[in-house]
């Protein structure tokens, strides 16, 4: 059984520094993503151990390319880096 989990954010960004990219495939990865980290919280301790809200003002996370992140393994990827961050930060 996976608990339900509600995750809420109020603005991301994504800087491709001077890499021309298409909005809409970033959009795409980043809707994976989120939908793979919701996934792993709903299945994991961290979302079976009752009601539990963290509130970040602030999270960073550094890929090392655009190709990668737009590669066929990049929302898994950003997946992983968030769930682990927020990991860290929970008591």
């Amino acid at each position: 059984m996976s608990a339900r989990v509600d995750l809420h954010i109020d603005a991301l960004s994504f800087d491709a520094g001077d890499d021309p990219v298409d909005g809409g495939r970033v959009r795409a990865v980043l809707d994976e993503a989120l939908g793979q980290l919701a996934e792993r919280l709903a299945g994991s301790p961290l979302g079976r151990s009752g009601t539990r809200r963290l509130a970040l003002e602030h999270l960073e996370l550094e890929l090392t390319s655009t190709d990668e992140l737009l590669g066929p393994r990049g929302a898994e990827r950003l997946a992983d880096e968030l769930y682990a961050s927020l990991s860290r930060r929970l008591p």
